[in-house]
C-alpha cells in the first residue's frame, strides 16, 4: 500500500511539472554598441542589470528569501557578462531590455550593468505581473526606492549601498517628451 502511494504521489509531482508553462526562448542579447565594457569585464560571469524607472529600482522578490534584489543570476559560461545580465534579466521578469554602461562588480564578482526598458514604460505601474516560467523563483516585480529600504530588506545586505551608488549612475527608462517621438 505505502510503495504504491509512493508511485502515485510521484506521478502526480511529474504530472504537475510537465504541466507548467514553459519559458519562451530568450530574446537577441541587445547591448549598447556605442558603450565601452572594460576588459576585466568581458570574460563569462555571473551579472545583473540595475534598472531605473521614473526615479525608482526594478526589483524582484526573491520567493526563498522574500527579499528584494536586482534580476541577475548565473552565467552559462558560453555568453558575454552583458548577455548574461541581459538573459536573466528576461528570465526573472519577462522584460527585453537594453544592456548599457558597466557600473561594477560586488565582492563575489558579480557585474552590474545599466540596462534600460524597452516598450512604453510611464512609472505608473509599480508592481508587474511575474511570468509564469519565473514564478518557482520570484515571487513579485516591483519599483522600489533604494534609498528608502533598509539593508535589512535586501536580499544580500552588504551589496544595498554600493548598489545605490550604481543606481545614481543610471539614465531613467521613462520615455522623455523628445524620446517619444518616432523617426518619421
Amino acid at each position: 500500500m505505502l510503495h504504491r502511494l509512493t508511485i502515485y504521489l510521484l506521478l502526480s509531482v511529474f504530472g504537475l511539472i510537465g504541466c507548467s508553462e514553459s519559458e519562451p526562448s530568450a530574446p537577441y542579447c541587445r547591448t549598447k554598441p556605442s558603450v565601452e565594457i572594460p576588459a576585466s569585464a568581458k570574460m563569462p560571469a555571473n551579472a545583473a542589470c540595475v534598472i531605473r524607472l521614473d526615479g525608482k529600482l526594478l526589483t524582484v522578490t526573491h520567493r526563498l528569501s522574500g527579499k528584494y534584489d536586482v534580476p541577475g543570476g548565473t552565467t552559462d559560461n558560453s555568453e558575454t557578462p552583458q548577455c548574461t545580465a541581459h538573459r536573466e534579466t528576461w528570465e526573472e521578469t519577462g522584460f527585453n531590455v537594453e544592456v548599457g554602461e558597466h557600473l561594477g562588480f560586488n565582492e563575489n564578482g558579480m557585474q552590474y550593468f545599466s540596462c534600460v526598458l524597452s516598450g512604453n514604460f510611464s512609472g505608473e505601474l509599480q508592481q508587474f505581473p511575474v511570468p509564469p516560467w519565473s514564478n518557482t523563483e520570484v515571487e513579485s516585480i516591483q519599483l522600489v526606492d533604494p534609498f528608502v529600504i533598509t539593508d535589512k530588506q535586501w536580499r544580500f545586505e552588504q551589496r544595498l549601498v554600493p548598489l545605490r551608488r550604481m543606481f545614481n549612475k543610471v539614465p531613467d527608462s521613462k520615455p522623455t517628451a523628445d524620446s517619444s517621438k518616432s523617426d518619421e
